[in-house]
């Protein structure tokens, strides 16, 4: 759930609530909403260990004349929100933002879920950092998979009644199978991003890896120790651009040689995609080749059908499941919801 607070001050003016703002690490931005004019939008957020999910919402406004009925001391009014995806720390950060200022000016709040000056209880985060960050990457790419099977277009009727049929060779001539062709890369890609991000993540906070990363005598190319210095890279990029995590025995290479997670034996199991018992291994390897002939090859599977692409990103979803499975055994803390 979102939660909204709306503060009102005894004694603030804008700039004072503005200062407020700034002093505790808000940017200014831009809002979608349609808010008084000489509105001040603001956005906080910390990256720092993936502390936030989504970060905080908050808007300096000239109160409304209902609002003065209730309220009548001061012209504005300071609008605070976290979305229902927020971390706790985003929540946390949210009440700390009305507590120092209730201090500093006096006044009232009201939090839309819990009433008239009621801060927002916090759960304690079960998470670490490493936990958070990798949640983040897990969603980021569930969600856009999700995105992805949700637009699938369908098949287009005239051939697809052909599809068992003597004339089934010619429903190959649907300009949709292309397309599903087209998406290969992308599930593949999606695989390389999650695996990478969470190489990167983990070779971060984990002291074991950091301490393997300062015992490291391998060379780091010029372009790449300016790219570090300038900001553009961290160290954890540069590692990770040691592998390719588009190829199983380089997936393997990265966790097992830094964490000790052999990659391999997660996918020599079988398990249920679509209506299928597959083995992951093999079906992996399959999904690599067939991205490998279209990229390199431009070699088109016109049998492709919506039903092989949709089991396509079955797998994907179901090769980080099992990944983020065995890293919530190993941690023995939670990272899913």
């Amino acid at each position: 759930m979102s939660i909204e607070i709306i503060y009102y001050p005894e004694i603030a003016s804008k700039g004072n609530l503005r200062k407020h703002l700034v002093g505790l690490g808000f940017q200014p931005c831009n809002h979608l909403w349609n808010w008084p004019k000489e509105s001040l939008h603001f956005w906080w957020f910390e990256a720092s260990q993936y502390k936030s999910f989504d970060g905080i919402e908050a808007t300096i406004y000239p109160k409304g004349d209902k609002e003065r009925e209730s309220y009548p001391r001061g012209d504005w009014a300071l609008h605070t929100r976290t979305r229902a995806s927020a971390s706790p720390g985003d929540r946390e950060y949210q009440n700390l933002v009305i507590r120092t200022a209730r201090k500093k000016f006096g006044g009232e709040f009201i939090n839309d879920w819990y009433g008239r000056n009621r801060y927002i209880p916090i759960e304690s985060d079960r998470r670490d950092a490493v936990a958070r960050g990798i949640y983040l990457s897990y969603e980021h790419v569930i969600s856009k998979i999700s995105a992805v099977k949700f637009a699938l277009p369908n098949p287009n009727e005239g051939f697809e009644k052909l599809v068992g049929t003597k004339f089934e060779t010619l429903a190959t001539a649907d300009p949709v199978r292309v397309l599903y062709n087209a998406l290969v890369p992308f599930a593949v890609a999606a695989i390389e991003h999650f695996f990478s991000q969470s190489f990167k993540i983990l070779l971060k906070y984990d002291e074991k890896a950091q301490e393997r990363l300062r015992q490291q005598s391998r060379k780091i190319e010029i372009p790449d120790v300016l790219s570090i210095r300038d900001g553009k890279k961290t160290i954890e990029d540069v590692v990770a651009d040691w592998y390719s995590f588009q190829r199983i025995t380089s997936i393997h290479a990265a966790f097992n040689e830094w964490f000790g997670i052999n990659f391999w034996n997660l996918l020599r199991r079988r398990k249920k995609i679509g209506k299928r018992m597959l083995l992951l291994e093999k079906r992996l390897n399959q999904l690599i080749e067939f991205r490998h002939g279209l990229v390199h090859r431009f070699e088109l599977d016109l049998e492709l059908r919506r039903k092989d692409l949709e089991e396509i990103l079955e797998l994907v979803v179901a090769l980080i499941d099992i990944f983020v499975d065995e890293l919530e055994r190993r941690r023995k803390i939670p990272i899913r919801d």
